[in-house]
């Protein structure tokens, strides 16, 4: 048992960024009982710039750690304000400030992106809102070269709401796993009034991002106490998964934003990596499927960077 009384979370201030900070606290509370945990919210450049795509939110802020979601938490861990900074991993730099740690992941959710659309038929043509490259390239690689794209910024209920109030779009793209989250998945829904359709895209044409499905935990790296504690709350099999995904990134050079989609899942003993990623001027992606122990991830995540960088 640790001899800290108090835990201080850092979150963002969205309805599924303060879901997941309650995910954390309900493990928390059911390992350390005795364990006070309070939350604070902490606004990121990446929720107040909604202004600009979000590919060009790091350029336009001056952010050049490639953290646009993360920032101002790990100032607030380096000051001393919170203990902990729980993250959408999917948002979270391959490579961490000096200082810091990812010292926990919860078990890993549905890491499909789901198709909502205003027709239960809709067969790719048309206009498709999502502010995400690698979704906009996978898309087209899907559907084909004449859908068309606008950009979607905002939290999960905002971008359903945009689907409905702009008619001349037919379709957005989110992470199943902020809708489950929200309690917002399902087949058939109604948002203002209208009847929108849900359905998850196969996770082999649209790979998901890095870390998609699962939730992280920074500290400062100093703070042995405090990892300790999230070390009693860490989910092993999504750790191994969220490695080998990460080392890929790492490799590659790849940021938050880069047109890259990372998979990995253990089956059985075997950890399996799927990667896609979209070069500079190039319409087709560069794949491949990779197969190791799941003893060690990161060297899964190195052979799938080898592979790649071969062809």
């Amino acid at each position: 048992m640790t001899s800290k009384n108090t835990l201080i979370i850092g979150t963002r201030g969205s309805a599924l960024a303060l879901a997941q900070a309650d995910m954390v606290r309900a493990a928390l509370a059911l390992r350390y009982p005795e364990l006070e945990v309070r939350r604070e919210i902490i606004h990121t450049t990446g929720d107040r710039r909604t202004d600009v795509p979000l590919a060009d939110v790091a350029r336009v802020s001056g952010v050049v750690d490639k953290g646009i979601f993360i920032k101002e938490l790990e100032s607030a861990l380096q000051e001393g304000r919170i203990d902990v900074a729980v993250h959408s991993l999917k948002d979270v730099p391959s490579e961490l400030a000096p200082g810091f740690t990812l010292a926990a992941v919860l078990p890993r959710a549905s890491v499909e992106d789901v198709l909502i659309t205003k027709e239960p038929d809709w067969n790719g043509t048309g206009t498709l809102a999502t502010g995400s490259v690698r979704r906009r390239l996978m898309a087209r690689t899907y559907w084909g070269a004449g859908l068309r794209f606008e950009d979607l910024r905002g939290n999960v209920p905002t971008r359903l709401a945009k689907l409905v109030e702009h008619p001349g779009w037919d379709a957005v793209i989110l992470a199943k796993a902020g809708l489950e989250r929200l309690g917002l998945y399902a087949a058939e829904t109604v948002v203002e009034g209208r009847k929108l359709y849900m359905r998850p895209l196969p996770v082999e044409a649209f790979i998901p991002a890095v870390g998609q499905g699962i939730v992280g935990m920074e500290c400062r790296s100093s703070d042995r106490e405090t990892a300790d504690i999230l070390e009693g709350i860490n989910d092993p099999a999504s750790r191994a998964c969220a490695l080998a995904e990460r080392t890929f990134l790492v490799l590659l050079g790849a940021s938050c934003s880069t047109p890259v989609g990372v998979h990995a899942c253990l089956e059985g003993n075997e950890l399996v990596l799927r990667a896609s990623y979209y070069a500079p001027g190039r319409e087709e992606p560069f794949s491949t499927v990779v197969r190791g122990n799941g003893k060690d991830p990161a060297a899964l995540g190195r052979l799938a960077f080898e592979r790649l960088g071969a062809e």
